[in-house]
């Protein structure tokens, strides 16, 4: 009896449903990091696009009357003086986050003479600039003022020739 193909077909059974175990165990754990890591991805490449807009925009040196450029119009208008600064986009990066926020660094730079003034009021306006553009983009939401991202409050360290602003 011990040969029989009936107890032969019970032990490839309890094999394959033991296979099906480990895979699912696996699904479970791997696909949560999986998607974690994508909308991180995704969160920093929305701000990363709102922070080369500003640039290009603020670089362009010409406002524009479409209400979401409100705060970018008022740096070409009070900062730059309608002109081509050099002001470019340096990078994007998660400096830290948590269940409640995630803190995002954008830096910038631009050929004006040293003003730390100025160059925080322009840090400013851009994560104004930020929370205006982003508000609309997928996974994002304004409430209260504040920028959140599936439910953390986004907040951004903004550095303009090296002052810095948080913005959140």
């Amino acid at each position: 009896m011990l040969g029989s193909p009936r107890v032969h077909r019970g032990q490839t059974a309890i094999e394959v449903l033991f296979i099906l175990g480990i895979i699912f165990t696996g699904i479970v754990v791997i696909v949560p990091i999986y998607t974690q890591e994508s909308e991180d991805s995704v969160m920093v490449a929305a701000v990363r696009d709102a922070a080369s807009q500003a640039a290009v925009y603020i670089e362009a040196g010409v406002v524009s009357d479409t209400p979401e450029y409100k705060n970018l119009n008022e740096i070409i208008e009070h900062y730059t003086g309608y002109q081509s600064v050099g002001f470019r986009l340096i990078g994007v990066k998660v400096v830290s986050e948590s269940d409640e926020k995630v803190i995002i660094a954008v830096k910038f730079a631009h050929e004006l003479s040293p003003d730390s003034t100025r160059d925080s009021g322009m840090a400013r306006k851009i994560g104004e600039f930020f929370k205006d553009y982003l508000k609309d983009v997928n996974g994002f939401h304004l409430e209260g003022g504040h920028l959140y991202h599936r439910g953390k409050l986004v907040e951004f360290e903004i550095d303009v020739s090296g002052t810095l602003e948080v913005v959140s």
